[in-house]
C-alpha cells in the first residue's frame, strides 16, 4: 500500500527492524543522523540525555520530567521544526547493546499521514491534504487517550466469553499485547496467567514485572490471530494501574500489515502484507 503513495509522498524512508521495533535515522538540529525508534505509543518524541548534552540543548523541567523546546528533527526529506521533545536517559537500549539515540513520537504522526510497510522495511510520509486511502485498505476509527492512538480489539480465552478491549496502537512494543492490571483483574484473567511473574524492560518504567498467558484469539478489524502470548502488568501501579486504556497492541500483530495512520481524520488503515 505504501508504494501506491510514492507520487504524493513527502518522503519514503528506509527503516531498520531490530527485530521487534522499527528504527529510522533522524538528524537533530542539523547534526549527523542517529537511530530513533518509531513509536506511536510515545506521547512525545524523545532525545537521549547524552545526545542532548552533546548537542548542548537547553533543558527545562515540567513536573518530574525534563523537556527541550525549539528542537529540529529531520527524517530524510521531512523536517519538523520547533519541536518540544522529552529528555530521557535511554539506558534500556544500552543494556540491549543497541545504539538508539531517541524516539519518534506523537508530534511526528500528528502532522502528517504515515504509512509503515513492515515487509518492505519502509516508512512513507504524506501531507494529509493529498492523502486518499486505497479502496483495498480496511479503515478503523482511532480515538485518543491524550496523545496516544487507541483502537478496539476482541480477545478470546478458552472457556470464556469474548472480551472487548480498547488498546493503544504501539509500534514501540515488541509483543503482541500487554494488558493493564485493572482490566485483567476485572475480567478474571489473573487466574489464567503464569503463577510467577517475569521482568521485562520498558522505556518509561525500566524493568517491570509481568504475568503471562496465551489468548486463544486476538481479533483486529476482520483479522484474527490464534494462540498469541499476552503480558499482564503484575501490579496495579504506575502504567499497570492506568484505566484510560485497557492495554496495548504491539508489533507481533502489527507487522502482518501495512499500517497507515491518519491522525487528522482519526483513522487507521490496514492492509495485509504480501
Amino acid at each position: 500500500m505504501c508504494s501506491l503513495f510514492a507520487a504524493l509522498a513527502l518522503a519514503t524512508l528506509p527503516v531498520r527492524w531490530s527485530p521487534g521495533q522499527i528504527e529510522v535515522e533522524v538528524s537533530v538540529n542539523g547534526a549527523a543522523p542517529v537511530w530513533f525508534v518509531v513509536d506511536t505509543g510515545a506521547e512525545y518524541s524523545i532525545l537521549d540525555r547524552e545526545l542532548a548534552e552533546a548537542l548542548r540543548i537547553q533543558v527545562f523541567r515540567r513536573g518530574a520530567r525534563e523537556f527541550a523546546r525549539g528542537v529540529t528533527l529531520r527524517l530524510g526529506g521531512v523536517e519538523l521544526r520547533d519541536q518540544e521533545v522529552m529528555i530521557w536517559q535511554l539506558d534500556n537500549f544500552r543494556r540491549q547493546g543497541r545504539k538508539i539515540a531517541g524516539v519518534v513520537g506523537f508530534d511526528f504522526f500528528a502532522r502528517q499521514v504515515v504509512c509503515i510497510d513492515y515487509a518492505a522495511r519502509t516508512l512513507t510520509v504524506m501531507d494529509p491534504a493529498d492523502f486518499q486511502p486505497p479502496k483495498s485498505a480496511v479503515a478503523m476509527p482511532l480515538t485518543f487517550a491524550g496523545r496516544i492512538p487507541v483502537v478496539p480489539v476482541t480477545l478470546a480465552f478458552a472457556g470464556r466469553a469474548p472480551l472487548r478491549a480498547n488498546v493503544i496502537i504501539d509500534t514501540g512494543a515488541q509483543i503482541a499485547m500487554t494488558l493493564r492490571h485493572p482490566f485483567a483483574e476485572r475480567h478474571h484473567l489473573i487466574e489464567l496467567a503464569s503463577a510467577q511473574p517475569r521482568t521485562s524492560e520498558t522505556l518509561a518504567a525500566g524493568r517491570t514485572a509481568f504475568l503471562e498467558l496465551v489468548a486463544q484469539r486476538i481479533t483486529l478489524a476482520k483479522w484474527s490471530f490464534e494462540r498469541q502470548r499476552i503480558e499482564i502488568y503484575a501490579r496495579a501501579s504506575g502504567a499497570g494501574a492506568y484505566t484510560g486504556t485497557d492495554g496495548l497492541l504491539g508489533n507481533e500483530i502489527l507487522r502482518h500489515f501495512r499500517v497507515t495512520a491518519d491522525y487528522s481524520r482519526s483513522r487507521l488503515y490496514l492492509q495485509p502484507s504480501p
